[in-house]
């Protein structure tokens, strides 16, 4: 009997043992530490001013028990960061902000990753683009400036080369049977609206929130809104469409996506989802939204995941017809 006994004793401490040792990491109470936030571009630009703005909201109302840290990645049209995030596997301390560059550098590049390889989280709004000028330009409506690039080759910049921001140029040179634009590449649209005031380049089309200050300081004015209709805020009602302004309709928006390395266990994955929830509902972040001509959108899961497919499809087919990929 005592050997039965010492037997069962034995057998009980070892089963505590394997679950205590089961139970890990996995089981550890997340997050652990504080959580970097990617940034695939430069200081400065949307996604700069998206993270640190959403970072200092997580921490002013107590979103999260550790901060979110803001950490710049530019560098090879946004590979740079999805090869940093790509080394992170399974761990999710480690988010990113993305730009369209999320999808459309891998297929250029024909990288080792791309969308599909990494953990969607949540889309929290939607950016607009808007065609920009200096406040002086010789161009003072969209159709001045459409014009002139039927006759010339215009000097124009954006962020990294084949993202949203060229893609919009080549397709205003299609749409309206233009000038090859002379386009010049920077590495975040804060460089981009610099290089616009400082008169490198004659026009860009920088989301609101890239140009902003710029605006109010009356340095560089928006002469149409890439949009079926105009925005409604007060402070970019007057900015016609590009319909409006040239006779043709041309939309384009840009999504600001959340993502995490592949293979982070499901728990830490809702708790990141809700975070980007929490923190998108807050009234701060929907203020954010309306200065900046953000279009509110929210989505996560499934939604997501389909989204995500269509709006790698609709850049695959919009970079086949331009000629960047087979």
């Amino acid at each position: 009997m005592k050997k039965l006994a010492l037997w069962l004793s034995l057998s009980l401490l070892l089963l505590s043992a394997v679950g205590t040792a089961c139970a890990g990491p996995a089981a550890a109470k997340f997050p652990e530490r504080s959580l970097e936030f990617v940034i695939m571009a430069g200081t400065g630009g949307g996604a700069d001013r998206y993270a640190r703005f959403m970072s200092a909201l997580v921490d002013k109302n107590k979103l999260s028990p550790q901060s979110l840290v803001p950490v710049n990645k530019p560098g090879g049209a946004g590979a740079v960061a999805m090869e940093y995030l790509n080394d992170k596997k399974g761990d999710p301390h480690f988010i990113m902000i993305t730009l369209t560059s999320y999808v459309t550098t891998p297929l250029v590049q024909k990288l080792p990753f791309n969308y599909k390889t990494f953990t969607n989280i949540a889309l929290v709004g939607t950016d607009i683009f808007m065609l920009w000028v200096p406040a002086d330009s010789p161009f003072k409506t969209a159709k001045d400036f459409l014009e002139e690039a039927k006759k010339r080759e215009i000097t124009v910049a954006g962020t990294g080369s084949k993202q949203e921001d060229e893609i919009l140029f080549r397709l205003m040179e299609k749409e309206f049977g233009l000038k090859p634009f002379k386009y010049v590449p920077f590495p975040g649209g804060g460089e981009v609206a610099a290089a616009l005031v400082g008169k490198q380049v004659e026009a860009t089309v920088n989301n609101p929130s890239e140009q902003l200050s710029f605006f109010k300081d009356k340095r560089s004015i928006p002469l149409a809104v890439f949009l079926k209709n105009r925005v409604e805020q007060p402070l970019w009602k007057d900015v016609p469409t590009i319909k409006e302004a040239a006779g043709k309709e041309l939309e384009y928006l840009f999504p600001r996506i959340i993502v995490a390395p592949a293979g982070i266990p499901p728990a830490p994955k809702k708790w990141l989802v809700d975070l980007m929830k929490k923190t998108s509902d807050t009234a701060e972040f929907q203020k954010f939204l309306v200065d900046n001509a953000l279009v509110p959108k929210f989505l996560s899961g499934a939604e997501l995941d389909k989204f995500m497919e269509d709006y790698n499809k609709l850049h695959a087919d919009l970079m086949k017809s331009l000629g960047w990929i087979q």
